[in-house]
């Protein structure tokens, strides 16, 4: 229903304009017709009358003195005058009888054409649209003679009297050329739009593609259904992209999950599982002093190992040096690897940089995952790392290793994850989270360097 409604509104809005239009046109064209017949008729009455005066009672025309009809008249002659000069009107010369006697061929075969006699004193109109005739007859030289003038309307200069006679055409073209109007802008523009609003509506975004055919539709419509058509296939691969995401996501925890565990399995668990045997051989009843104090002792010093790699695996899981700064969070960070993977990492520090505590955490996060990967995977026995404001203001992170480095493509961390890469993907998503970007160079057997900036 509302559609119909729009549809109406649009095809009011078009055609009532134009109906307005041809009313005024129309009423226009009739008035301007009523008029110049009007003004025909006065003419041609009054040529006839003045005419009527030149006949003599011989039958020959003209007066002795008058240059404009000094000519004489007779059978053989084309029969019109120019008077005036404007309109070529004719003139047929008649007995009493009504018999032909010289003048207008022309205006003898229509008067012959048109049938029975009419009245005189006053013009009237003859013939039909191709040979119309506005004439007026007055008697001539006391009755003796009828003096026919006339004028044809085709031989009448200008549009205006053209369109007399022309409008009731000229309004069906016009009146077509609005039906032709309505029908292409419901054909290329009303039912493409409902089409398309049809194929929004329905569509299942992230799931489905739009691809619908609109023949017909001017290009800006097409325009519009090229871009939804884009952001459809947009929105399906960025829900393939989320799934993948989300599934990688719960594969990673479950993996840091199985790491934790193995890591709390392989030492503190078994560091716990030390000091109980140790307890339980202290309690022997067949021990010295000396052997039950030996056996506390090596159950104290199991005690703190175990305390020992607790605190160091809680340190990893929240390192409590990030509410000290980035400047010393990353010293501590960095002499730690240094220790843990016998690598020499050279450390430069801005002292003067200020961060939030979400961009601290995020820089310290991408500086400890490329140490651990240009240790583990590039093999690197030197890493350089760099962190200063830079020229525009922002912040910018640098590591360089020595490693075997690898090819990559620099792309958005979905691409990175495809080929593999999860932690260098890792490391794009928590700089895009702050709203910095991460730049990954690379190239096989000549290092790898990361750019992180932050504006």
């Amino acid at each position: 229903m509302k559609d119909k409604n729009r549809l109406l509104y649009i095809i009011l809005s078009v055609l009532l304009p134009l109906l307005v239009i041809l009313a005024l046109v129309t009423a226009d064209l009739v008035n301007s017709r009523k008029n110049i017949t009007e003004l025909v008729r006065l003419y041609v009455e009054h040529f006839t009358d003045k005419m009527s005066a030149y006949i003599k009672s011989d039958g020959t025309f003209g007066t002795e003195g008058d240059a404009a009809f000094s000519r004489s008249f007779d059978g053989n002659a084309q029969g019109f005058f120019t008077f005036p000069r404007r309109f070529p009107t004719h003139l047929a010369v008649f007995s009493k009888d009504r018999n032909f006697i010289y003048g207008s061929e022309r205006l003898r075969n229509a008067i012959n054409k048109d049938g029975p006699e009419t009245p005189t004193g006053y013009a009237y109109e003859i013939g039909g649209m191709s040979d119309r005739f506005t004439v007026a007859e007055f008697p001539a030289a006391g009755g003796e003679f009828i003096a026919v003038g006339g004028l044809a309307w085709e031989d009448i200069s200008g549009t205006a009297a053209l369109s007399v006679f022309l409008w009731p055409i000229l309004i069906l073209l016009a009146a077509l050329w609005g039906v032709v109007t309505i029908w292409n802008l419901f054909h290329s523009v009303i039912n493409p739009i409902n089409l398309l609003e049809h194929a929004v509506s329905t569509l299942k975004w992230g799931v489905e593609t739009m691809e619908i055919p609109l023949p017909g539709a001017n290009s800006q419509i097409l325009r519009m259904r090229d871009t939804l058509a884009r952001v459809s296939r947009d929105a399906c691969h960025t829900v393939r992209t989320n799934r993948v995401y989300v599934n990688d996501l719960v594969k990673v925890q479950e993996d840091e999950r199985t790491k934790i565990s193995r890591d709390i399995h392989d030492g503190p668990l078994q560091d716990v599982t030390a000091l109980i045997q140790r307890l339980r051989l202290a309690r022997s009843s067949g021990n010295t002093a000396e052997d039950t104090a030996m056996e506390l002792d090596l159950a104290e010093k199991i005690a703190f190992t175990t305390v020992k790699e607790m605190r160091s695996l809680c340190d990893f899981l929240n390192p409590p040096w990030l509410e000290l700064g980035l400047s010393q969070a990353l010293t501590e960070l960095t002499e730690r690897q240094s220790l843990q993977y016998g690598v020499k990492i050279y450390l430069g520090l801005d002292e003067n940089i200020e961060m939030s505590d979400t961009v601290t955490l995020a820089f310290f996060r991408v500086v400890q995952e490329a140490v651990t990967n240009s240790v583990q995977h590039g093999e690197a026995k030197n890493i350089w790392i760099d962190l200063k404001r830079g020229e525009t203001g922002g912040i910018e992170l640098t590591i360089q290793d020595d490693g075997h480095g690898f090819d990559i493509k620099e792309g958005h961390a979905a691409d990175l994850r495809a080929e593999g890469h999860r932690g260098l993907s890792n490391m794009e998503e928590r700089m895009a989270l702050v709203g910095g970007t991460l730049r990954i160079i690379s190239y096989r057997g000549e290092g790898t360097c990361i750019r992180g900036l932050l504006p």
